[in-house]
């Protein structure tokens, strides 16, 4: 089989990076490769932030991040996921919480255990007179196979504050602890990201000695991926043994 080529390969070939639309990209791996998928899609909220051009989100916001547009996408990249899942697999899929009415049918295809809460401590911009802050995302867990999970079970609400907005390279950019504290929760060994943005999945992999293949249309956020996963090697990249709780939440971007 004849894999895409890499735009950016890590020197011992565990992160492979992938510039373009991961729906030319996916169908070119190897079945049955990939362990989990983590994996921050657009929200179909019609993010903007005055910072994002690209093809589904262009000019200055996370644009064509819309429902109607959103919904095909997504599921098209799941059919695409699918075959390329191992019979362990885990995937943790983030969502706005007014997008699990679509999102969830989507993953519905294996399965869903929980929607996991993550508290980020403060609230989002948004209406500050009409309605309630936004404090806090979701994040859909799902699973080919049960497996147990690396730790026994924890709650479903994850406390891992934002970080300061002067660290964000990315609109929606998740802090590094959230990240590897889920895929710290499992023994996979090959994690892909479709949806790479700034490369905060590739970091931890890094971190946590775990292979990562990433897939980014916009080319400054690829640049920007490929700039953290070389930092992350340069800092001397495996952690010894998997990092939860108070230990996590140190890190910073």
């Amino acid at each position: 089989m004849n894999l895409p080529t890499p735009d950016w390969q890590s020197d011992d070939g565990s992160v492979t990076l992938y510039r373009g639309d991961c729906l030319d990209i996916l169908p070119g791996l190897e079945a049955g490769s990939i362990d989990m998928v983590m994996t921050d899609p657009p929200y179909g909220n019609n993010y903007s932030t005055g910072r994002r051009s690209a093809v589904y989100r262009p000019d200055s916001r996370i644009e064509l991040d819309t429902a109607a547009i959103l919904e095909p996408l997504l599921n098209d990249t799941a059919a695409i996921l699918e075959p390329l899942l191992n019979d362990t697999a885990a995937i943790y899929w983030c969502a706005a919480p007014d997008r699990l009415d679509m999102v969830l049918p989507i993953l519905k295809r294996w399965q869903v255990v929980n929607v996991l809460c993550w508290d980020k401590g403060n609230c989002t911009a948004g209406d500050l007179e009409g309605a309630y802050g936004k404090q806090w995302e979701a994040i859909v867990y799902a699973r080919t196979k049960r497996l147990p999970l690396v730790g026994g079970r924890d709650r479903d609400v994850l406390r891992i504050p934002r970080m300061s907005a002067n660290k964000y390279q990315h609109p929606t950019q998740k802090p590094l602890a959230l990240i590897e504290y889920m895929v710290g929760r499992h023994d996979s060994k090959t994690i892909l990201d479709p949806f790479m943005g700034s490369g905060t999945t590739g970091v931890a992999c890094v971190k946590l000695g775990r292979k990562f293949i990433g897939i980014e249309l916009d080319p400054g956020y690829f640049d920007i991926a490929v700039k953290r996963i070389k930092a992350a090697y340069a800092d001397g990249g495996l952690f010894n043994g998997k990092m939860h709780g108070e230990e996590q939440m140190r890190l910073e971007l």
